[in-house]
């Protein structure tokens, strides 16, 4: 995915950004009671730990199942060429459109959201900027890739962002941030999903790209300020992200060129 995280990091922070001094920093849970965070379970993530969007595109090459079963995710890269390479076969692959909506001409989330993380004025209006210049920002990047209105790409970036914050600031693999949003797009193709109402994907979309946009705001003010504790807290967030979202520890999981990969 050309979304960088790195890059976009910078994009959405400003100085005025630095004037959010008390960043929201409770209930990191992150429940959805919807059917779009429904589809988020644990057998999705198992679903793509066997790196079926691989499997499908190497069999499409001719490799039997007797042989894929039995190779490992860096075999896998390596027989379809390496991680720029599959990430370009992806795009082959027939993208469902279930995880896709037709957004309003209005946000439908952010206001609300600004409004439930702070009560002062001042704080949801910097909350706003960051949301509003964070999704700006991805609607251009990810538009690139054909995943600008797709919950497959915003759970991919949201995911990113919390792996970038979590492991000190190391950003995922670009590569492989687009296998797991292609990949995503595959797990979301269920009839609960396409049945969905396009406001309800949008406000989980919003959410999304608002929170992960936050959380790359907040840790670039922190490292440009030397802000250890804040660093610290948005650690502790970004970790709460991923034990929400995966019910596993950060040191657990990654992007690689291979897409996401989780060890026990």
């Amino acid at each position: 995915m050309h979304t960088r995280l790195a890059v976009l990091s910078l994009l959405i922070s400003s100085g005025a950004f630095a004037q959010f001094s008390n960043p929201y920093t409770n209930s990191y849970g992150f429940r959805f009671n919807n059917p779009i965070s429904a589809s988020l379970n644990q057998m999705m993530w198992d679903r793509i730990n066997q790196q079926m969007l691989l499997k499908s595109m190497l069999r499409k090459k001719g490799f039997t199942d007797a042989q894929l079963n039995g190779m490992s995710s860096d075999q896998l890269l390596a027989s379809l060429g390496g991680g720029k390479q599959a990430a370009e076969e992806s795009k082959k692959v027939p993208a469902p459109a279930a995880s896709r909506f037709k957004p309003s001409v209005k946000r439908l989330l952010t206001p609300a959201l600004a409004a439930s993380l702070t009560k002062e004025p001042e704080q949801q209006k910097v909350l706003l900027q960051i949301f509003e210049a964070g999704l700006t920002a991805y609607a251009t990047e990810a538009g690139k890739e054909g995943l600008g209105n797709d919950l497959a790409g915003a759970v991919a970036f949201f995911l990113g962002a919390a792996m970038m914050v979590s492991h000190d600031g190391v950003a995922p693999d670009d590569d492989g941030l687009t296998l797991v949003a292609r990949q995503l797009q595959q797990v979301f193709d269920t009839p609960e999903m396409k049945k969905a109402p396009d406001a309800d994907k949008q406000k989980f979309f919003e959410l999304l790209v608002g929170m992960g946009s936050w959380i790359l705001a907040s840790w670039q003010v922190a490292v440009e300020t030397n802000d250890e504790p804040l660093k610290a807290q948005l650690e502790e967030a970004a970790a709460g992200v991923i034990k929400g979202f995966l019910k596993l520890e950060p040191s657990q999981v990654q992007i690689t060129a291979a897409g996401l990969q989780i060890s026990k």
